[in-house]
């Protein structure tokens, strides 16, 4: 594809320069870094706020650093989803609307690698975004629950952090599913919350979809069960974890691919 090197380095210095750079990282480390805080106070907050007769009553499980594990992955899940789907879902159409795409698709430049080096540079800036989370959530959790090994004791015998990072990685995978379809949405809309709507019905099509055991098994909608079950030390078989992440990476190349036609075809401002 025609002028692609250009193109990554343009895309990678728009994450620089604009709002991507700040507000991704900051809501990830914000996340990470008051997720096992939160796990571990729950049950002080709690009394707090019921009062210690009503919070004996409840019988609260005292927390572990599997709670903190499994807060980062729900908080993956929720507010970081929504940035990673944004993102993505105002790359083309924008700039499609303010004239830049139609300056940029110059030869030797190629729609194709237009659209490729989206997908790259977004796939790429929240993959280092999410794993520096996990960095974090790892340290944090280590500081509040102890060192991690052996089992029980507060820790739980969990808190692992290749653990962490291959739960990351799993949601990463995710995350590519979400911006290859933003991205195809951004191809064939022209409003931007049109765009962000498939996104986000598609996440929580994926999230619905993973509620069927043999869906989750074999399609992308086994992704976040799993990385659920891998950060808080309990992995699935590996059929359970490979199956979605090959589906998971067929089906980005069909979007991307997808989104090439789409946009090959769009008559340009």
């Amino acid at each position: 594809m025609n002028a692609m090197l250009p193109l990554l380095r343009l895309r990678a210095r728009e994450v620089v320069r604009t709002w991507r750079i700040w507000v991704l990282p900051v809501v990830l480390v914000f996340l990470a870094a008051s997720g096992p805080l939160i796990a571990r106070f729950t049950n002080e907050i709690l009394a707090g706020a019921l009062g210690g007769g009503e919070l004996t009553a409840l019988a609260l499980p005292e927390p572990t650093a599997a709670d903190a594990a499994a807060r980062w992955i729900t908080d993956l899940s929720q507010l970081a989803v929504f940035v990673v789907v944004i993102m993505a879902a105002g790359a083309i159409n924008t700039e499609v609307r303010s004239g830049v795409a139609s300056l940029l698709l110059v030869k030797p430049a190629s729609r194709a690698a237009y659209v490729v080096s989206h997908a790259v540079v977004l796939v790429g800036f929240v993959a280092v975004a999410a794993f520096i989370g996990a960095l974090v959530s790892w340290g944090v959790t280590r500081v509040v629950f102890g060192a991690f090994g052996g089992g029980g004791g507060a820790s739980g015998g969990v808190g692992d952090l290749g653990a962490m990072l291959g739960a990351t990685g799993l949601w990463v995978v995710l995350a590519t599913v979400l911006i290859t379809v933003s991205l195809l949405a951004s191809a064939t809309f022209d409003a931007m919350a049109a765009a962000a709507g498939v996104g986000v019905g598609t996440f929580f099509l994926l999230a619905l979809a993973g509620v069927a055991p043999r869906l989750a098994e074999f399609t992308p909608a086994g992704l976040l069960p799993a990385a659920a079950a891998v950060a808080t030390g309990t992995p699935p078989d590996a059929a359970a974890i490979w199956w979605p992440v090959a589906t998971g990476l067929g089906v980005n190349v069909v979007l991307v691919a997808a989104a090439v036609v789409v946009f090959r075809r769009r008559e340009l401002r």
